[in-house]
């Protein structure tokens, strides 16, 4: 005898099976009416999409950026083939071929129009990398020029830089609040302080001010 559960179980597996089938049917068919030369193209752009979407999902789940430098060279890890641009040069030579293929293009000028679509793409992408990291270094330079400069924290630090506080400080002609650490005992806020170092990207290391403190 077949149990309730038994038979919704399998009712169950029937029923994702034949929509499985339904939906990808179509799918099947159109990718059988293709030349070969478009399959090549499709499956190429296709490859592009799923490390692109790889890379975003190991960001996600693992915290990491999720590309990979090809060039050991490159120090400032913008200026190199990797993973991610190589996925943007196979997204744009896979789709871009197979719009030229399919619109009566021979395959040799099919596959130069993707290659140099794909080249666009990756410098466009490489371009913005290169924008972001000019930013992020003028903000650490722009922090350097607050060192020995006084300020007043304005929410509380906790000791032994376990985490991080805010200060407000004046430099580079502003006035301003940053994240800042303190290695020393905690500061609370309303505490003077003095700027002795840039911490990281985008805070400063602070310490109370006193008459023999010295920047190192």
């Amino acid at each position: 005898m077949v149990s309730v559960a038994g038979c919704l179980v399998l009712i169950s597996d029937r029923t994702i099976l034949v929509f499985a089938m339904t939906l990808f049917a179509p799918l099947d068919d159109w990718w059988n009416g293709l030349a070969f030369s478009l399959q090549i193209f499709w499956a190429i752009g296709v490859c592009g999409l799923l490390l692109i979407f790889l890379q975003s999902l190991l960001s996600l789940v693992a915290g990491h950026h999720g590309d990979l430098q090809l060039d050991a060279h490159e120090t400032h890890g913008t200026g190199y083939l990797s993973l991610k641009t190589a996925s943007a040069l196979l997204i744009g030579l896979g789709f871009g071929g197979a719009i030229f293929t399919q619109n009566g293009f021979p395959i040799l000028v099919g596959a130069s129009g993707g290659l140099i679509l794909g080249i666009l793409i990756a410098m466009l992408y490489l371009a913005l990398m290169n924008a972001l990291h000019r930013l992020r270094s003028d903000g650490t330079a722009l922090l350097w020029e607050a060192i020995g400069q006084r300020g007043r924290v304005y929410m509380r630090i906790p000791a032994n830089e376990t985490a991080s506080g805010e200060i407000q400080v004046g430099f580079a002609g502003r006035f301003m609040n940053v994240k800042a650490f303190t290695r020393g005992p905690e500061l609370t806020p309303g505490t003077d302080v003095l700027v002795i170092s840039v911490h990281g990207a985008d805070a400063l290391e602070v310490a109370k001010v006193s008459e023999n403190l010295t920047l190192p």
